[in-house]
């Protein structure tokens, strides 16, 4: 187990290169690409911060099963099962079958993380907020969404559990 606070520096380098945000529900597993998140302090619980656009079957995925895990490539180049999970929907392909993508099982929550990864956080959704459309800055407007009004929630994952190979 690392500290909170060990690897966050390798946190914030990954995740705009892309980091996988898998969910389970109803037996089934889900991944997709993330290149947002904050890792945080809130109520005096260490999270990390999602967000997901509501057009996303990880949307289901995340309110049915209130809990997710982010897993991140640092030390291995998965840029190929990224690119795939990030323009694939789960509606249409199973993208970790299709991917040969190896999963873990975790240690306190239901959600696997993915196996080849150096780092992973379990997280329990604590708190969730819808982005407010007529709050964000016409710059992210233009170019995060376009006029397509198809916004993100952001939920706050309590990390229950952190830990890797680095």
């Amino acid at each position: 187990m690392y500290s909170f606070e060990e690897h966050n520096d390798k946190v914030f380098t990954q995740l705009p290169k892309g980091a996988f945000l898998t969910t389970k529900a109803d037996g089934k597993v889900n991944s997709m690409t993330i290149g947002w998140g904050n890792v945080s302090v809130i109520w005096y619980k260490k999270v990390f911060m999602v967000y997901v656009r509501y057009s996303r079957e990880t949307y289901n995925f995340i309110e049915k099963a209130n809990e997710f895990t982010v897993s991140f490539p640092i030390n291995v180049d998965m840029k190929k099962e990224l690119a795939y999970c990030g323009t694939k929907s789960f509606r249409e392909v199973d993208k970790i079958k299709e991917m040969g993508i190896e999963l873990d099982e975790p240690k306190v929550i239901n959600t696997p993380v993915i196996k080849k990864c150096d780092l992973h956080f379990e997280c329990k959704v604590i708190y969730k907020q819808a982005i407010e459309p007529g709050l964000v800055p016409d710059f992210a407007k233009e170019k995060y969404y376009n006029g397509n009004n198809d916004y993100h929630i952001c939920y706050y994952g309590e990390i229950v559990a952190k830990y890797g190979n680095l």
